[in-house]
């Protein structure tokens, strides 16, 4: 993939837009672009994350997991969710003090609810949350639908942040891994003083997937906050080697994953599997599962050991995750992406305004080292105001 170096830009406003796996919520970030598609320098202005309403959040879950609905009902969610991104997006560009009027665009990931990457034909995926009532609703141009043009190219369609990840974060002298816990887990190595055709990036499995589903499962609650019941517990090493070795694990990448593989049906058969446990031995081995697998990934699948690790997403929030981490990458050095100025909170955000910035200066936003696609194409439709 060749960067194409513009002369100067003039600094750009704009907001980018995701919803995870764990779809818990939307996460916002409001950044000043300057430089140059190959050079950019960012700056992140305002961030916001909003909870999805407790009623749209369950009808977002019957969909991603697969329950039998009218197709109606997706389409009046695609709808309502782009209505929600586009709320979002207001409060983030009110809260930096700003109008819609100085927003360039809108880059939206939408809210993945499937994701089907390429066996022996091509993929498909699904992100809901119409670009159309984004720019509609906020009068800003919105640039939404990722990741169907990788995957129509035979791409994996994921993980498509890691050219971000090179523009942003990488290091002529350090070898270095972007590892974003979110609801999958995934992983971006930059050799120092690589090129971005280099780049290797794949899903490493749940992240907080599994943790979260079992956690609001058995008391309601959404998350384990900080990993405190997870660390009172000890993990029981005879189910955790046999998760171990899921078959997703041994497949090389370019490989990706979601919320049909590691979703409510793999929450029931670890609640079945471990119901001699209590909860925070439970939680312990799901938190050891997310550890271990990530390291194994480094150590099976990474051309050379990573001499940093910067995490982002939720789970860098997780102190007992992160000290399990720690061990289990060492000698590697494990910080969050913010040491490195960019806000780990929000870096996935943070990524889809980049995209779709790339997109309008009609550069490719893919990178097939990492997708497997057939050629670097344009990510993202446009929806101008």
């Amino acid at each position: 993939m060749k960067l194409v170096v513009n002369k100067h830009m003039a600094e750009t406003f704009a907001v980018g837009l995701i919803s995870g796996t764990s779809l818990d919520g939307i996460d916002a970030a409001l950044v000043e672009i300057r430089g140059t598609p190959a050079q950019p320098a960012l700056t992140t202005l305002a961030t916001l994350c909003l909870p999805y309403p407790p009623e749209l959040h369950l009808r977002a879950v019957r969909v991603a997991e697969g329950e039998p609905v009218p197709v109606a009902e997706v389409s009046r969610l695609h709808r309502d969710i782009g209505l929600a991104f586009a709320e979002c997006a207001l409060q983030v560009i009110d809260r930096a003090g700003l109008t819609t009027g100085q927003m360039a665009f809108i880059g939206s990931h939408g809210q993945t609810v499937h994701h089907q990457p390429p066996t022996n034909t091509t993929g498909h995926t699904l992100q809901l949350g119409d670009g159309a009532v984004i720019a509609e609703q906020t009068g800003v141009t919105t640039v939404s639908n990722f990741r169907n043009r990788d995957i129509a190219a035979g791409g994996q369609g994921a993980p498509l942040v890691p050219l971000v990840d090179y523009l942003l974060l990488r290091d002529p002298s350090h070898t270095r891994c972007i590892q974003n816990l979110g609801g999958i887990g995934n992983v971006t190595f930059l050799g120092a003083g690589e090129s971005p055709e280099q780049v290797l990036a794949f899903d490493t499995g749940p992240a907080n997937l599994l943790l979260d589903g079992v956690i609001r499962t058995v008391t309601g609650s959404a998350w384990d906050a900080d990993g405190r019941t997870a660390r009172q517990g000890k993990p029981c090493l005879p189910l955790l080697a046999q998760w171990l070795t899921d078959p997703y694990f041994v497949v090389k990448p370019p490989k990706s994953t979601g919320r049909e593989y590691f979703g409510a049906e793999r929450v029931r058969q670890l609640l079945t599997e471990g119901r001699e446990l209590d909860l925070p031995d439970l939680l312990a081995t799901l938190t050891e599962l997310t550890a271990r697998s990530i390291a194994d990934a480094y150590r099976d699948f990474l051309p050379a050991y990573p001499e940093q690790v910067f995490l982002c997403g939720g789970g860098a929030r997780n102190s007992f995750l992160v000290e399990r981490l720690e061990h289990l990458l060492a000698p590697a050095q494990v910080q969050t992406t913010g040491v490195a100025g960019v806000d780990s909170d929000s870096k996935e955000a943070i990524a889809f305004a980049v995209l779709g910035w790339l997109r309008l200066q009609g550069q490719p936003g893919n990178l097939p080292s990492v997708t497997g696609a057939s050629k670097s194409v344009l990510l993202g439709d446009i929806y101008y105001a």
